[in-house]
């Protein structure tokens, strides 16, 4: 694409992007404020390497903790006992799911429920503030103060980008639960993220079998071992292989947003991960 018409597709983002936050995007959104270190606990299958063999480093009084999605059904949880909390998926919030994921959620909100007997944030998208179930769950906690999180996907001239994520009403487009973990560790101050559990490594075992449904390896860190299946969009159709690649697509390029949104807000990301397909962020080995 020569520069004129990228100008103009960067034109069309922005005045799309402008439209989406008029329509979408809660405008009353206060997240905590915070400096200093945050680890973020991904649940990919290294996780179980790094809280092996690095605990020490998890859990330094230095740091503060975001775990995500699930992480709450596994043991580690209310060992590691994290600040942050943080729930990305539209299925944990909508009235109509398949019949697997109302299971999961529900186990999801029964653990944070049951175990949490610390101060814990937890971050949700704000279209959950019109869920009656998860606002029943919100009623009944003591110890988890929710925030809510606007996912307005915003592209568009980096300026515009940029100015839109510091008000909060946007973000990259949030394909992966890592990339609101990130932008909102971000907003909330810290200048230090590290990554670990960040394997993003889907692609290695991606099946087409002779009938032509396509299944991915969904194995985290808690799980005892592969977990393959389809992959499923909101309406309970199943991804072909072009939308799961595109789908990949998005996330990895959103972590190249979030690196230059950092480097604005003079803060460091480091992917401690013992494996990990993410390339937009220095990896470190933890010592």
């Amino acid at each position: 694409m020569d520069k004129a018409a990228q100008i103009f597709q960067n034109f069309l983002d922005s005045l799309v992007s402008l439209i989406r936050v008029m329509i979408l995007s809660k405008f009353d959104i206060t997240l905590p404020e915070e400096e200093g270190s945050i680890v973020i606990l991904g649940n990919g299958p290294s996780l179980k390497n790094t809280l092996n063999e690095n605990m020490d480093f998890v859990t330094s009084s230095d740091k503060k903790r975001m775990a995500v999605n699930m992480f709450c059904n596994s043991d580690s949880y209310t060992e590691i006992k994290p600040e942050y909390y943080i729930l990305n998926a539209p299925e944990f919030f909508r009235d109509v799911v398949t019949e697997m994921w109302e299971e999961m959620r529900w186990r999801v909100f029964r653990n944070l429920k049951e175990k949490t007997d610390w101060d814990m944030t937890l971050f949700v998208p704000a279209a959950a503030s019109k869920s009656e179930h998860f606002i029943r769950f919100v009623n009944e906690q003591t110890k988890i103060k929710v925030v809510y999180y606007n996912t307005t996907p915003i592209e568009g001239f980096t300026p515009f980008i940029q100015f839109i994520f510091k008000k909060n009403l946007g973000m990259p487009r949030p394909h992966n639960v890592l990339v609101p973990s990130i932008f909102l560790s971000l907003n909330i101050g810290f200048k230090e993220i590290f990554l670990v559990g960040a394997d993003h490594s889907w692609h290695e075992e991606i099946k087409v079998d002779e009938t032509n449904k396509t299944t991915v390896n969904h194995e985290h860190f808690y799980d005892a071992g592969k977990v393959t299946m389809p992959m499923y969009k909101l309406d309970g159709e199943e991804y072909r292989i072009h939308d799961i690649f595109r789908k990949l697509h998005l996330a990895f390029k959103g972590y190249f947003i979030i690196k230059d949104y950092a480097k604005e807000l003079n803060a460091k990301i480091f992917n401690a991960s013992f494996r990990s397909y993410i390339d937009a962020f220095p990896k470190i080995k933890i010592k």
